[in-house]
């Protein structure tokens, strides 16, 4: 019974998106006492973006990126042979989420902060 609850909680969260799943894990910290709720700040409302990485797909997350930044052709390649890069700085949640989309579909991983 403890496995089947468990195991429908992971398929759950394996459904969110990266804001959706910091938001679960601050509040769950904040619910189970991990963190006092003085030393959690207020939401974040502005991320930046880093390639973490690349995929197969390199060619079209180039052309992605250059969507994505408004950098030319060479800028956006620079940009994705770098290890970790910024992709965007101070970017809202709607936007974040926009842009993590449209990297995973390509098979870009990124990370926030």
């Amino acid at each position: 019974m403890e496995n089947n609850i468990v195991n429908n909680i992971l398929n759950s969260i394996s459904k969110l998106n990266l804001l959706e799943i910091n938001k679960l894990i601050s509040d769950f910290e904040i619910k189970f006492g991990l963190v006092s709720s003085n030393e959690k700040n207020i939401e974040k409302n502005k991320f930046d973006i880093y390639l973490k990485e690349i995929g197969n797909n390199k060619l079209n997350l180039i052309k992605t990126i250059k969507e994505i930044t408004n950098l030319n052709l060479k800028e956006s390649k620079i940009l994705v042979d770098t290890p970790n890069s910024l992709i965007k700085k101070n970017v809202n949640k709607q936007e974040c989420d926009e842009i993590i989309k449209k990297i995973t579909l390509i098979g870009g991983k990124v990370e926030i902060k």
